[in-house]
């Protein structure tokens, strides 16, 4: 059952003391629901408690990325479920939860289940959590599943790498995965998705991790999701990774109270662009349990991605905004039907429906410009 709608008490700002108090309540819940626990990297911190220091609170947004709200606790949506990918479904190899086959033409490839560190909204957490207390590290045995697959599916083309987060290996298990790949008799576009240089820059430290990305010509996709993510340290790695003309791509979550406004995701366009990193696409948060503090009505992320179409160039805001389900990638153009009295929303591709539980507009308060983007 939905939580009530939020009175203006329960969503005025959380003060630090108080925060210290709902991350000890989300390491309890982490543990009996099956979530991933708080993993926060000191690159990472450094930045909330300059976000906090300014602010006088912990509602700004790159804490609320990393630290639970309130609203973790006491909003949900309704019909939420633990794998609304169902991913699971798609594991087709026998005796590995690394590979998933989902669209013909790529395979994606779940090296390790370790991150740099943990979103609260990483909309994984069902599968990543089970792989974390099945200990999984079998990177060799897991390539050579992947390798004998990939001998019988002559249509893929890509090899999605992900996870976990594939730039958290050993640079010798990378190593392996990629040289093996790129030996194979039909060699396959090699794609890495990582969140680890917004954590963690110094994961980059290593030149010969640069040059065996670009050796391997990777297409690098990473998951910025605020502009305030783009210091210093991270255009560093950005500018040593162009100097081996490794190709960089973006791709992120809408999320409330973090980016929910065209102008985050257009000083986040911008500054990416000034970096030389293309943004491919915005994906709508899923119906995923506890993700309602992230989520909003698709009625508002058309308004952001209209406000985006008619008030920024389009080199800014030729974006796609995407929703992944059980039957793929959904767009706007793929609705066919909506049922606002049961707040569901029906998609149609190639064939096949998906009805969407979309969130309740009573429960939407939208994230705050001025708090959002704090430095001006």
């Amino acid at each position: 059952m939905a939580a009530p709608a939020l009175s203006p008490a329960s969503v005025a700002p959380t003060l630090p003391a108080e925060q210290a108090l709902l991350d000890a309540r989300f390491a309890d819940l982490a543990r009996a629901e099956r979530l991933l626990p708080l993993k926060v990297t000191a690159f990472y911190q450094a930045k909330i408690d300059e976000e906090v220091a300014a602010l006088g609170h912990t509602e700004g947004p790159l804490h609320r990325t990393a630290h639970p709200t309130r609203e973790r606790f006491a909003v949900h949506a309704g019909h939420e479920v633990a794998d609304w990918v169902d991913d699971r479904s798609n594991m087709r190899v026998t005796g590995s939860d690394a590979i998933i086959h989902k669209y013909p033409d790529r395979v994606l490839f779940m090296p390790t289940s370790l991150c740099a560190g943990h979103c609260q909204y990483c909309f994984r957490q069902d599968v990543l959590t089970e792989q974390h207390e099945a200990g999984r590290t079998r990177v060799a045995e897991e390539l050579g599943r992947l390798v004998a697959y990939l001998g019988t599916v002559p249509e893929v083309r890509e090899v999605i790498l992900s996870g976990g987060d594939p730039l958290t290996l050993p640079l010798r298990d990378l190593k392996l995965i990629l040289e093996t790949l790129r030996a194979l008799p039909r060699r396959p576009a090699i794609r890495i998705h990582t969140r680890a240089l917004a954590f963690a820059p110094r994961t980059f430290a290593d030149p010969a991790k640069l040059d065996l990305l670009a050796a391997a010509d990777v297409r690098l996709v990473f998951h910025f999701v605020h502009p305030y993510e783009i210091c210093d340290a991270v255009r560093g790695v950005l500018r040593e990774l162009r100097r081996r003309d490794v190709r960089l791509y973006n791709h992120f979550p809408l999320l409330r109270g973090v980016n929910d406004h065209a102008a985050v995701i257009a000083r986040l366009v911008e500054d990416l662009d000034d970096a030389r990193v293309r943004t491919l696409s915005v994906y709508v948060p899923e119906p995923i349990r506890y993700s309602a503090p992230y989520r909003m009505p698709l009625d508002r992320v058309f308004a952001i991605q209209d406000a985006l179409t008619t008030g920024w160039p389009g080199w800014a805001n030729a974006i796609r905004f995407t929703l992944d389900s059980p039957v793929g990638k959904v767009r706007r153009e793929h609705i066919v039907a909506r049922d606002r009295a049961a707040g569901t929303v029906t998609f149609r591709r190639e064939g096949q429906s998906i009805v969407y539980p979309d969130f309740p507009a009573m429960l939407d308060v939208a994230g705050d410009p001025a708090t959002m983007l704090w430095r001006g």
